[in-house]
């Protein structure tokens, strides 16, 4: 109807995901994903054992770290392609190992150079660090190498590794409840907005374009004419969506292990040229950025240029890993988009240069972002899913047909007859 709220599509759209919400969504290749990535965290904690012990070489030790680590994401991709259909499990799944990858770099790096330092710089590295409880202030390597504390830092809200962290004195649980239920509210409307606009806006693309099969429609005009549709309702998602996680469930994780560090955004919203919002609305991926990516780039001799493209170069493979292998299908449109911020950058630095205190980078950054980089994307992904899926119905329909030929009429030519509508007599 064209009024009125919609109650029956709290969900996605059918075609798209190619499987039912009723459907369970722990079944035997989701459910080994999960248990595979357990095995690398474990796999990473044995090696490190083996190398503080002094049971293996440096070299080798480093080598099966990092067979150990890229396989934790590797492994895990090919088991979401080959095995995973619906994109929302592949999405869970391949987010997680993400995470596991990056900690798991951080954790082998940042064990490196504790081993190649002496116990008098970790003493002078915890006088910089404040609220660290009585065991952390007598932490050393290689005391830090237990299973313990891998996983704890598994299960904490941040990426980049160190003997240990700030801790609360106790986990406070009227913040946990209030936290709780805001995030309930803002799943909630999330799945509102998404059942009243995104999928029967998704839905009647997917319509446009069935009824234009075979005709020259440009994809353009189809942008185009759904693009404002979506624009204002996938900001307001994006924006429940970023105070769901970064500002409710982060937390609420941080308040459960009393984790003390708790900057886990800053004001991006202000930003008054695009490179600050990249450093200010995702901390725990910002220092895991400088830590294991930009630092070694300008280490090894690249120009602070140079690094800020290789780290926009990782952001932007890792971003497009994490909506291609989801949905079975390689494109650039992610890859793009985050390259396509460095000239932004440029213009945005120029702006704020020549204006200081100016608005117009910040606008330059909404719009360019928020009101038409994540509709557009929304919509790219949307008809590149539904071509591919589109040709593999097709080509489905050719091998049934292939199947159900008689031998006397199983020709190639009497096949594609049959599909194309002809009599069987023929």
């Amino acid at each position: 109807s064209k009024h009125g709220f919609i109650l029956n599509k709290i969900g996605t759209l059918s075609d798209f995901w190619e499987a039912e919400w009723s459907e369970k969504m722990v079944d035997f290749p989701f459910l080994s994903g999960l248990l595979i990535v357990q095995a690398f965290v474990v796999g990473s904690y044995a090696i490190e054992k083996m190398l503080c012990q002094a049971w293996i070489g440096e070299c080798f030790g480093m080598l099966l770290h990092l067979i150990n680590t890229n396989a934790s994401l590797g492994v895990v991709s090919l088991v979401v392609w080959h095995l995973v259909k619906n994109p929302l499990k592949g999405a869970a799944l391949i987010l997680q190992a993400t995470i596991t990858w990056l900690k798991l770099i951080s954790y082998v790096h940042a064990n490196h150079d504790y081993r190649a330092t002496v116990k008098e710089t970790h003493i002078a590295m915890f006088a910089l660090v404040k609220d660290l409880d009585d065991e952390g202030l007598q932490m050393t390597y290689p005391q830090n190498v237990t299973l313990g504390n891998i996983y704890f830092f598994w299960f904490a809200p941040t990426l980049t590794y160190q003997i240990a962290f700030p801790r609360t004195p106790y986990i406070r649980w009227d913040k946990v409840l209030t936290l709780t239920i805001r995030l309930f509210i803002s799943a909630t409307l999330v799945a509102f907005f998404a059942a009243q606009v995104i999928a029967p806006n998704l839905d009647n693309l997917l319509r446009d374009l069935e009824a234009n099969k075979g005709q020259p429609i440009s994809h353009i005009e189809v942008i185009g004419s759904y693009l404002l549709k979506l624009s204002l309702t996938s900001t307001y998602i994006w924006l429940l969506t970023f105070y769901g996680f970064f500002h409710c469930f982060l937390n609420i994780s941080a308040e459960l292990l009393r984790f003390g560090d708790r900057v886990f955004y800053r004001d991006w919203w202000n930003a008054s040229e695009v490179s600050a919002y990249w450093r200010l609305w995702n901390m725990p991926v910002h220092y895991w950025l400088v830590r294991h990516v930009y630092f070694p780039s300008i280490r090894i001799g690249l120009s602070k240029k140079g690094a800020t493209f290789v780290v926009f170069f990782v952001s932007a493979v890792m971003h497009e890993v994490l909506i291609s292998v989801p949905c079975h299908m390689v494109r650039v449109w992610s890859f793009l988009a985050m390259m396509g911020q460095l000239p932004l950058i440029i213009l945005t630095k120029y702006i704020d240069k020549r204006n200081p205190g100016s608005s117009i980078g910040n606008i330059i950054f909404w719009i360019s972002f928020c009101f038409v980089g994540q509709p557009m994307a929304i919509l790219l992904y949307t008809i590149d899913y539904w071509e591919i899926n589109h040709q593999n119905r097709w080509d489905d329909i050719i091998l049934d047909d292939a199947k159900q030929a008689s031998p006397q009429r199983g020709s190639p030519l009497a096949m594609i007859g049959r599909v194309m509508g002809a009599s069987p007599e023929l």
